[in-house]
C-alpha cells in the first residue's frame, strides 16, 4: 500500500490506528493523517466554552468557534506528529471541515489512497456503535477500511 489515510481525533483507538499503519506500511508509503472539524460543531458548540454564546454577534461567534476548533485540531495533529516522530516516520497532516465520515472518504478519494484506517471504541470486532464515524466510513467507502478497535 502506497497511500494511506488515517482518520485521527486524538482518541486512543485513533492513536492505535496510526501506530498500526506506521508499523505495517512500507517506509516509502505516504501516510496522511486527517482531523475533521465537524461542521455542526461550528454552529453549535460542544467542546468549547459555552460562554462564547453570550458574545451577542452570531457571525463573530461562529468565526471564533472555527478558530478555537482549528487550534484544537492543530493540538490533536501535533499528537500524531509525535507518534510518527517516535516511530521515525514522516506523515502529512491535514485538517478539513465537514461531516466527518463523508469528509474522510472524500479526502481519501482525492488523495487516491489505497486504504483508510479508523479507530473504533467498540469492544467486539464487528460491533459498531450505531451512528459511529467508523461504521459510516466502512459502509460508504469504496476504498478498503482498516478498523482498529479499542482493546
Amino acid at each position: 500500500m502506497r497511500r494511506i489515510l488515517v482518520a485521527f481525533d486524538g482518541s486512543e483507538p485513533s492513536k492505535k490506528a496510526l501506530e498500526k499503519v506506521i508499523k505495517f506500511s512500507q517506509k516509502n508509503s505516504s501516510v496522511f493523517v486527517l482531523y475533521v472539524i465537524d461542521e455542526s460543531e461550528i454552529k453549535w458548540p460542544s467542546r468549547i466554552d459555552i460562554s462564547l454564546i453570550w458574545s451577542g454577534n452570531i457571525d463573530e461567534l461562529e468565526k471564533n468557534m472555527l478558530e478555537i476548533h482549528k487550534e484544537y485540531a492543530n493540538k490533536i495533529l501535533k499528537q500524531a506528529e509525535l507518534i510518527a516522530k517516535k516511530n521515525k516516520r514522516k506523515i502529512k497532516t491535514i485538517c478539513e471541515i465537514g461531516f466527518p465520515p463523508d469528509k474522510i472518504i472524500e479526502v481519501a478519494e482525492r488523495l487516491k489512497c489505497d486504504l483508510i484506517a479508523v479507530g473504533s471504541t467498540s469492544r467486539l470486532a464487528f460491533e459498531f456503535i450505531l451512528g459511529s464515524v467508523a461504521q459510516k466510513v466502512v459502509l460508504k467507502s469504496k476504498i478498503p477500511v482498516l478498523v482498529v478497535k479499542q482493546s
